[in-house]
């Protein structure tokens, strides 16, 4: 009797503790996934990269239209 008591008392904390701890890392990795998507906005939509880009492409089309010159 005691032993089931105490099995029974056993099972429920357990099961407590594998839903808290389930709780927790999903937590965790949906505050990691939106740390991370941020960053890949920040180094993929950078707005000051915009500017070099077509600069760069362009600098790069002048250069090929010199040489075929």
């Amino acid at each position: 009797m005691i032993d089931e008591i105490f099995d029974r008392q056993y099972q429920s904390g357990r099961n407590e503790l594998n839903a808290g701890l389930d709780r927790l890392f999903a937590t965790i990795g949906r505050e990691v996934s939106k740390s991370l998507a941020a960053v890949h906005r920040f180094e993929w939509n950078a707005p000051w990269l915009a500017t070099s880009r077509l600069r760069r492409m362009s600098d790069e089309r002048d250069a090929m239209v010199r040489n075929a010159d």
